[in-house]
């Protein structure tokens, strides 16, 4: 029979939640929480879904210690944005940007030449 009805592949509950917090950013433990200090440094990469920024915000200070003990979390980016909106000025950036701040409320500079962490 004409036309022909492609099955829709199902959405895993995970994607539905994804999809309302969209677009989403990894965010350190330093970052995040009650006792959250700014974001100072902030890549993108290549995103990994359809609800991922590609964004990575981090303080600036941590260890790879402490990244590798207590790995980014997923955070939804609007978060971020309404915390701190200075964020915004550096969110439309490429894949491959890198960012950074001596604190709250300094200017971003660009970072050239950042590789990320593999």
């Amino acid at each position: 029979m004409w036309p022909f009805s492609k099955k829709k592949k199902p959405i895993e509950p995970w994607e539905e939640k994804f999809a309302a917090l969209a677009p989403l950013v990894l965010a350190s433990d330093q970052v995040m929480g009650p006792h959250r200090v700014p974001v100072c440094f902030a890549y993108r990469v290549e995103p990994n879904n359809p609800y991922d920024s590609g964004w990575i915000f981090s303080s600036g200070n941590e260890s790879q210690q402490q990244l590798d003990d207590h790995p980014p979390s997923v955070c939804p980016l609007n978060a971020f944005l309404k915390m701190d909106p200075t964020l915004r000025e550096i969110t439309e950036s490429a894949i491959g940007a890198a960012w950074e701040r001596s604190g709250a409320g300094a200017p971003w500079q660009e970072v050239h030449g950042f590789k990320p962490p593999r």
